[in-house]
């Protein structure tokens, strides 16, 4: 943080270093495929695995 306190013009860097990195990963999907491909999942299943909600719990049927 010493770059915010010693910034003359009160330039926070970190906080701006941060908002790129959440653009390019968010917006630009500049990321891993493993994490572009949970945040599919997240967005369209609501949770990071690939299966819908109504489907989760089917391992448990077949175990029995």
């Amino acid at each position: 943080n010493a770059c915010v306190e010693a910034c003359p013009i009160n330039i926070d860097p970190l906080a701006i270093i941060t908002e790129l990195r959440r653009y390019a990963v968010m917006e630009e999907s500049q990321s891993p495929a493993s994490i572009n491909a949970m945040f599919g999942n997240v967005e369209n299943n609501g949770a990071p695995w690939k299966y819908p909600p109504a489907d989760r719990f089917n391992w448990a049927s077949e175990n029995t």
